[in-house]
């Protein structure tokens, strides 16, 4: 509270202080001299262009507007900023929201299943897949088999990255699911002792690709392992212990128990959520008929998977999403107060406009037009700005999130949105001063000094 007190009394002063500054150093004869309609307008080159492209494709009041925009061009940036500002941030966000949702669709594309079901004790591998498939729209039905593990470095004991490990034996040529690799490769055909091991656990205890590690299978032993592979978690879902990934018949040597399986995947006909979940819970009810316990931790359904990951995530998206509505509504609090200046400013000349025959709606229209070329000029500069910065943002933000970079997204449909956005904003902000240039009467203008 008291650094916002702070804020709230310095910010305003420091902004002001420059055009404090700057009009206290006015001399009486130019302050006289000066109408405040920017007299030196069309000395530069600039100014000339922006004439010749107005005569050329506007109408005259509207040539007229676009000439007023570059009259006060201090007041033009400062303007430009804060709308640039929001529509860079807005396109930005958006195309964040994009890449993550497109990062957790690649990561649930690895998936091959539709339902898994894992079991609190192990069940014979041959029962379980023969109850599946005997629910109506099961495609495939697959059973792994896992075992709580321990990676031993040296004989002492590596810090897992998650609430523990566990070592999953996984069926030769599965297509249910193979994580993101990032070093080394995946299992294949033939492949004896070796496995596939989180690269958070392997960095934070220095282990790589080709070492060779013991497992601690507690109560059956220990055995040497390769590691050929690691992969980075994306989605998880917060309760799985941390898999370590190991051929099926490996597994099955090293614990001396065959035809057993804790979990079950199952890829279905139909992938739509309401199918899927008719499959999920006709597998759940028949497998607790036959006194199967549940462990309800590692059960669940892609689609369940997804939407908890996309909200997961959408917090911080939500955030940086209010933020940029704020600027936005600065941004247009903004623009309402550079026109309404501007209307002051141009008293004399609404008084002219009005002498040799301008109607209101005339007048109107040239404010209301000032102020939509501002809105879509910072569009025009905000979409090349975001398009720039959003990359380098996404493999910040995917760091941060995922120890991965994005899969980046840029949100093609967010400039069209942010374009009909600006012009609402810009439109609404331009309404009140145009009324109240229309309000001035030419006596009154005229006699404005």
């Amino acid at each position: 509270v008291i650094y916002q007190a702070i804020a709230a009394t310095l910010i305003p002063l420091l902004a002001a202080l420059w055009p404090v500054l700057s009009g206290a150093a006015i001399t009486v004869r130019e302050a006289i001299a000066s109408y405040g309609l920017g007299g030196d307008f069309g000395s530069s080159r600039l100014d000339q262009g922006v004439e010749r492209i107005g005569q050329r494709f506007l109408s005259s009041p509207y040539a007229i507007a676009l000439g007023n925009l570059f009259r006060r061009k201090g007041r033009l940036i400062l303007t430009q900023l804060v709308l640039v500002g929001a529509g860079t941030m807005f396109l930005i966000v958006m195309s964040l929201s994009a890449s993550i949702t497109y990062t957790l669709n690649t990561d649930m594309n690895r998936r091959g299943f539709d339902v898994r079901i894992g079991f609190r004790d192990p069940q014979r591998t041959d029962r379980v897949e023969t109850m599946a498939h005997k629910v109506p729209g099961v495609d495939e039905a697959e059973t792994w088999f896992t075992t709580p593990a321990a990676i031993l470095k040296e004989g002492q004991s590596t810090q897992e990255a998650g609430v523990g490990a566990e070592l999953i034996g996984i069926p030769e040529g599965s297509e249910m699911y193979q994580p993101l690799i990032v070093a080394g490769r995946w299992l294949e055909p033939g492949d004896s002792r070796v496995i596939v091991m989180s690269r958070d656990t392997a960095e934070d205890n220095g282990i790589n690709v080709g070492d060779t590690v013991t497992l601690n299978l507690f109560e059956l032993g220990d055995d040497e392992w390769q590691v050929v592979g690691l992969f980075q978690v994306i989605f998880s879902g917060g309760f799985d212990a941390e898999p370590i990934y190991a051929p099926e018949d490996a597994v099955f040597h090293a614990t001396k128990k065959y035809n057993d399986g804790v979990r079950l995947f199952v890829s279905t006909v139909s992938h739509t959520p309401q199918d899927v979940e008719a499959i999920y819970q006709q597998l759940k009810d028949d497998y607790e008929d036959r006194n199967m316990d549940i462990d309800v931790f590692s059960t669940g359904t892609t689609p369940d998977d997804m939407v908890n990951a996309v909200s997961q995530f959408s917090i911080t998206t939500n955030m940086l999403m209010g933020l940029a509505v704020i600027v936005a509504m600065v941004g247009g609090i903004g623009l309402m107060g550079s026109l309404s200046i501007s209307v002051v400013e141009r008293t004399r000349e609404i008084g002219v406009m009005r002498a040799i025959g301008a109607r209101s709606m005339t007048i109107m229209g040239m404010f209301v037009m000032e102020g939509v070329l501002q809105g879509v000029f910072s569009w025009l500069v905000s979409v090349p700005i975001s398009f720039i910065l959003a990359r380098p943002l996404a493999n910040a933000l995917g760091q941060a999130m995922f120890d991965a970079n994005l899969d980046y997204k840029y949100n093609f449909g967010a400039v069209i949105v942010w374009l009909i956005v600006i012009l609402i904003i810009s439109t609404l902000a331009s309404i009140l001063p145009a009324r109240s240039a229309t309000t001035i009467s030419v006596r009154d203008s005229l006699a404005y000094a």
